[in-house]
């Protein structure tokens, strides 16, 4: 397993598990425990996990935001799929809103590689999300405007708000640090979650893209109510205990 892929798969049991021993993740990855060893120390001078005695742990795991670089290489497998399949809805003629999440973005590497797709505009507040779209001039990309947030490379604030409230777009794709039926779609950053409510109120159809480490999570601030989301995209390790209750309100599901 190549070092990125390696470090990938730690930030995932990580996520899922809140903290982990040298000799779990050695197992997990199929490397030895000097290997992990010296991923964890590394990774810990970036700032992306905690060293404990014999192992590491991601604090306050709710409500830590990762850097866009870190979460963009967090579970990509899942995220490729999952951005395959979303591509898929989108057709000529579309107006979409995609967010600045590391997932939408993956829907957005999907959706350049649809050559027949014409006459799309697409409106985003993610710098990185535009910057997928330079190479496809006859998708028309529209960035939101306002302040810049480096930590998601994103555009905030009411500069954006008074843009989004000109644009009426069929189906926006929407990234998650947590879905649940009683906080609904959760983000850890207030800006960025009253971007999203701008955004989820222009949109015919919300999508939402998450792979399964998000369900059953709540985050700071939710953006969107449960009732509010038509379609949730997810891989196919998804909970069934977290599908069922989503399925029954009406919320179609689908599996990448």
């Amino acid at each position: 397993m190549l070092a990125v892929a390696r470090r990938d798969k730690i930030l995932a049991v990580l996520q899922t598990k809140h903290r982990a021993s040298v000799g779990e993740l050695s197992k997990a990855c199929k490397v030895s425990e000097v290997t992990i060893r010296t991923d964890l120390n590394q990774m810990a001078r970036d700032g992306l996990l905690a060293r404990t005695r014999g192992g590491a742990t991601l604090t306050d795991r709710a409500n830590r935001e990762l850097n866009f670089s870190a979460r963009d290489h967090l579970n990509a497998d899942a995220k490729q799929r999952i951005g395959a399949l979303s591509a898929t809805l989108v057709n000529s003629g579309d107006s979409i809103i995609v967010d600045a999440s590391t997932t939408a973005l993956y829907v957005i590497r999907a959706i350049m590689r649809r050559a027949e797709l014409h006459d799309l505009t697409i409106i985003t507040n993610g710098i990185q999300t535009a910057l997928e779209l330079v190479n496809r001039p006859d998708i028309t990309t529209m960035l939101t405007g306002g302040i810049l947030r480096m930590t998601s490379i994103s555009l905030v604030g009411a500069i954006g708000w008074e843009v989004l409230g000109k644009i009426n777009a069929n189906k926006g794709f929407f990234g998650t640090r947590g879905i649940s039926i009683e906080a609904g779609l959760t983000d850890v950053n207030m800006l960025e979650a009253n971007t999203k409510k701008a955004m989820v109120e222009r949109c015919q159809e919300v999508i939402a893209v998450a792979d399964a480490s998000k369900f059953g999570e709540t985050s700071l601030v939710s953006f969107a109510p449960i009732d509010k989301v038509t379609r949730i995209i997810t891989d196919n390790s998804a909970p069934r205990a977290a599908l069922d209750p989503l399925r029954a309100r009406g919320i179609q599901v689908m599996l990448a």
